[in-house]
């Protein structure tokens, strides 16, 4: 047994050794008295073996001195003892670690997204989660949250609640899914015109969509991707430069092809209107109904209008201004078809600028 440091509470057997040379009784004699064998005695004296219940039981018959004393005594030198070992000292600075570990981070999120999860015990699971989040200490791991909440991007959602260390964990989550994506080309900021081109051309076929827009995206030199929200998130989209290129990450909170679409636009401009790609450190998360900053409006406004024409939408909202909601279905059928936009997506800005959310029976929404 490996100790620390020198122990300062004295082991019982050394008390019964003095009681013993204070009342002249020798050991030998002592041993026979309480029928025990002198061997286990003297291991007693030397310290070398604890006094058990049956012992202090023997001790009180034969000295008068109370068994719970002497089991009290012991209690106090197995408590030092076991304070003093070098395992169970790192085992306790390891608990208050992990203590400290779950104030910083979700670690229920990263035992579900690890393919091999956090290891065994707490000693592994510290190790993990701080090579995870490449920082050297728990203190970086603080400092490092405390850094990352910025109200700038962490906009609070009035409908959700939405917790700061999930975030944080989240999109930690992000970066690390984003770095074993193989490098895309180079990106060129003057490419978005034929970006959104060929974007509202895949989202209007709605033909192996994700996939499809995964591949565009690379040839533009944007890292593309989807992350699930974990219990506790509401994200809808994040953007944000790595290395030389920016990296966009979807939810799909609703696999809903006109929810993809608008923020996927959103995101878009996030990149190329809002993003500097000097500053890696530079994101931006967008959470569900957190529409506050005027970041997060001009990128509503940029998604409306990259979907649907402005000039377009407006003649069609004008001449259908008197007409029932429930009689619109083949009105934005043909609007859309008429525009090469997919039917749901017409839908879904039909119902936002009429607040009418119960007329789309019919159309199909889903991602293919």
């Amino acid at each position: 047994m490996k100790l620390s440091t020198a122990l300062v509470t004295i082991h019982p057997g050394e008390v019964l050794r003095n009681e013993l040379e204070m009342r002249g009784i020798k050991q030998k004699d002592f041993a026979t008295t309480v029928g025990m064998p002198a061997s286990v005695l003297n291991d007693i004296v030397q310290g070398k073996r604890s006094i058990t219940p049956e012992i202090a039981i023997l001790l009180e018959a034969a000295l008068g001195k109370n068994a719970s004393s002497w089991l009290t005594l012991q209690a106090e030198r197995d408590l030092e003892v076991a304070r003093h070992k070098e395992e169970f000292i790192q085992r306790q600075r390891d608990i208050e670690a992990w203590q400290t570990i779950q104030d910083c981070c979700n670690v229920n999120y990263l035992e579900k997204y690890l393919e091999n999860g956090l290891g065994k015990n707490i000693h592994e699971k510290i190790s993990t989660i701080l090579d995870f989040f490449n920082v050297k200490s728990i203190e970086d791991l603080r400092e490092s949250l405390v850094k990352d909440v910025n109200p700038a991007y962490f906009r609070k959602s009035g409908k959700f609640e939405n917790n700061p260390v999930n975030l944080f964990t989240w999109k930690h989550m992000a970066y690390d899914k984003c770095a074993k994506i193989p490098h895309p080309k180079k990106f060129q900021i003057d490419i978005l015109d034929d970006l959104i081109e060929g974007l509202n051309t895949i989202l209007y076929e709605n033909e192996q969509t994700i996939s499809r827009i995964e591949s565009l995206m690379n040839e533009y030199g944007i890292r593309f991707f989807l992350l699930a929200n974990q219990k506790g998130t509401h994200i809808d989209g994040f953007s944000f430069w790595k290395g030389t290129n920016p990296s966009i990450a979807l939810t799909l909170r609703y696999h809903k092809i006109d929810i993809l679409a608008f923020t996927l636009m959103h995101e878009i401009c996030h990149v190329f209107r809002h993003l500097n790609p000097q500053d890696n450190k530079n994101t931006c998360i967008t959470l569900t109904d957190a529409k506050d900053s005027l970041e997060e409006k001009e990128a509503d406004t940029f998604a409306r209008m990259n979907l649907i024409p402005a000039r377009d939408w407006q003649i069609f909202k004008e001449r259908n201004a008197g007409v029932s909601p429930y009689a619109m279905a083949s009105r934005i059928r043909e609007f859309a078809y008429k525009h090469q936009i997919h039917p749901a997506i017409v839908l879904g800005r039909y119902q936002h600028d009429f607040n009418v959310f119960d007329n789309g029976r019919g159309f199909d929404r889903s991602i293919n």
